[in-house]
């Protein structure tokens, strides 16, 4: 028989939510799978209805998918085409944040940042479900204080909208997360630029880091691809073209 999860009274849509949500960041469900409305609804003994929301608002998330008259399902694991469009998402809207921060830099947010950044390097992660969240937890924290520089709320809502999907952690679970040490070695090198006031080299440096990190990751879902020459183009067209000096040649009337 299957065990009925109690839901209390919070709003009955959000808690199925975040239920649904963590099963799916868990594993609990396998690439593919379906994801019965009538099921989720016997499982948290409440009516479709709540449910059936529920599941469309994961669906906008990119949690679940939908097909009319077949109905939900987790998504695939993450294929060469869902890395380089997670990239270029990602290069368009951090990479090129960091040349538009308006007015001083915020110190304090650059320390949040650090603080951050030296959990994710001292923290002995785990291969569990909790361990792989709290380490894509911090992750996101810290791209989070780089976006909120800008002092753009729109930024900073586009951000977060490209972390509320998760299957890319997905291929952390069983695993661990193998890279932290790097992904904190790249996160101080854009501390350091940002500090040293040099913005476009910190914007340079978080191009590189975004695409070695989903490089890496797509080498564990056995993925071979390269993003090198995207980030490279995506570089050269963000940055400033060079003025020339044109030397106006006057003549004299004779």
């Amino acid at each position: 028989m299957t065990a009925i999860t109690t839901v209390r009274a919070r709003s009955l849509v959000a808690q199925i939510h975040e239920e649904v949500a963590q099963l799916i960041d868990a594993g609990s469900f396998a690439p593919g799978a379906a994801v019965s409305i009538a099921d989720l609804g016997k499982r948290f003994g409440v009516s479709p209805t709540p449910v059936r929301e529920a599941l469309a608002r994961l669906a906008a998330e990119g949690r679940l998918s939908f097909v009319d008259n077949i109905g939900y399902s987790v998504p695939a694991l993450p294929g060469a085409k869902d890395y380089t469009d997670w990239a270029v998402a990602r290069l368009v809207v951090e990479s090129n944040a960091l040349q538009y921060i308006l007015g001083p830099l915020d110190a304090r947010l650059l320390d949040e940042a650090e603080d951050i950044n030296r959990r994710i390097r001292s923290t002995d992660f785990g291969n569990t479900h909790d361990s792989v969240r709290q380490f894509s937890e911090l992750n996101w924290q810290f791209h989070a204080r780089l976006i909120a520089l800008a002092r753009n709320p729109l930024l900073e809502d586009v951000h977060a909208r490209l972390y509320r999907s998760p299957q890319f952690s997905r291929i952390f679970l069983g695993r661990g997360v193998v890279h932290q040490k790097k992904v904190a070695a790249e996160h101080a090198r854009i501390i350091a630029r940002l500090r040293e006031g040099d913005r476009q080299a910190a914007s340079d440096a978080l191009r590189d880091h975004i695409v070695d990190s989903l490089e890496r990751d797509a080498r564990m879902s056995d993925i071979s691809l390269s993003l090198k020459r995207l980030s490279a183009d995506t570089g050269a067209a963000a940055r400033p073209a060079k003025r020339t000096t044109t030397t106006r040649t006057t003549r004299r009337p004779r």
